[in-house]
């Protein structure tokens, strides 16, 4: 689309919003930008002086001046739809509750170690918007909830889906809601693109299109696509091919060898060598803030999984170590979820649970319903650093994996992650 002199309204200033601001103007586009926050209700904006109406993610679709958009007949769209206009190469796109973001590091690695021009983007942390017009083999990209909440035409070459577990339900009201939005990201796909799905979520596997060729991933069965047989990886497309143990990777925790799975089955469709694919898996050492060894102090070894920011994903990082003695650091911001299941857990492992941050009452309370006395509850997260340091010895693992979002102390899980380790640098 041309989209010389066109008014267009972008709603919301953050790094997405600004990206897709700059790169309008570049295309010669009539551009406002605004932002609640600094600019005032969009509701009191009128939406026929645009042409087209721009959502950031941070944006809900049901916010009322959407709605009125809707209703008065201005389309509205958002950066990923744009961006995909003027992308002509394929797309590897990946979505889920957790793991998305292990699973494109991963991909984007073993492209780089293949000599393969990729490009990582998303909710990864670069707009997509920002590399449109950059000259790559393959777009890999992380896509949220609310980056698919408004899809019309988008299509990947390779979409994944990891997994589905309650979150981001403040916004999405319902699972099934949350789960009509994660399948946008294969709306478009036909029988020449390839879905990946793991086959251990029941929720995924009967999302499988008979339109779309379909393989999965699993730790329990065997199945067409890639599965864990005792510790070895097999191979399961055309025939079958043992790949390696398990023991050879660096990434730790069963939920990384199903991000290892999808990674490499997205290689291997695409059609990277075998050969260079397990160079890459190999050497591969995971993402920062998602289980990410930080230092070893005589003896207590600290992890920094600050991404984990909702139960599923903390339940993930205290299974990654069974049979230690863990301390972890919970709590955090609301997101209307419940802690049930992780109570559960850390009753399961004796996990002693430090809590912190705003949510540390309400998952307090589900200890004590529990009759579990292994918590303490703290302030923040420097005291909650600062016990566990005087607490711990030798052998024991102390883990930030807070079940929570930031916004009650940070500005995003990433802030919260580097003061972590700032803090542990410091003892």
């Amino acid at each position: 689309m041309d989209y010389k002199n066109m008014k267009i309204l972008v709603l919301g200033k953050g790094k997405t919003g600004t990206s897709t601001y700059n790169f309008l103007i570049k295309q010669f586009a009539l551009v406002k930008l605004v932002d609640e926050v600094v600019d005032g209700p969009f509701i009191n904006i009128n939406p026929l002086e645009y042409n087209l109406i721009i959502q950031s993610p941070g944006i809900s679709r049901q916010h009322p001046f959407l709605v009125k958009c809707d209703q008065l007949g201005v389309k509205v769209t958002n950066e990923i739809e744009l961006a995909y206009e003027f992308v002509d190469k394929p797309i590897i796109g990946v979505t889920g509750t957790n793991g998305k973001t292990t699973i494109v590091n991963l991909i984007d690695y073993i492209f780089k170690v293949c000599g393969i021009k990729s490009s990582l983007v998303g909710n990864v942390g670069n707009p997509f918007i920002e590399s449109a017009l950059k000259n790559k083999d393959v777009f890999v990209l992380e896509l949220s909830s609310y980056q698919l909440e408004t899809i019309s035409n988008f299509k990947p070459k390779i979409a994944i889906i990891s997994n589905l577990t309650p979150d981001h339900l403040e916004r999405h009201k319902t699972m099934d809601n949350y789960l009509k939005i994660k399948s946008n990201i294969f709306k478009n796909m036909d029988n020449t693109d390839y879905l990946i799905l793991n086959y251990d979520d029941y929720k995924l596997v009967n999302l499988k299109s008979e339109n779309i060729p379909t393989f999965f991933y699993s730790l329990k069965s065997k199945v067409k696509g890639i599965y864990l047989e005792a510790d070895r990886l097999i191979l399961n497309i055309d025939n079958k091919k043992d790949l390696f143990s398990i023991a050879e990777l660096k990434i730790i925790g069963n939920h990384n060898i199903e991000n290892t799975m999808a990674g490499i089955l997205a290689a291997v469709l695409y059609g990277c060598s075998i050969k260079c694919i397990l160079q890459a898996v190999k050497e591969f050492s995971g993402v920062e803030h998602r289980l990410e060894f930080v230092r070893d102090v005589q003896g207590v070894k600290y992890y920094n999984d600050s991404k984990a920011t909702n139960p599923e994903a903390a339940i993930i990082g205290i299974k990654a170590f069974k049979g230690k003695n863990v301390y972890t650091i919970l709590g955090g911001s609301e997101k209307e979820v419940s802690y049930n299941e992780l109570g559960k857990t850390i009753v399961k492992n004796n996990v002693f649970a430090i809590l912190q941050g705003k949510t540390k009452d309400e998952i307090g309370k589900v200890l004590e319903d529990l009759k579990y006395t292994r918590y303490i509850k703290l302030l923040n997260l420097k005291e909650a650093v600062d016990y566990a340091h005087s607490v711990a010895v030798n052998g024991d693992i102390i883990l930030l994996s807070p079940a929570c979002a930031s916004f009650d102390q940070f500005e995003n899980f990433e802030k919260r992650g580097e003061i972590f380790k700032k803090y542990v640098t410091q003892i």
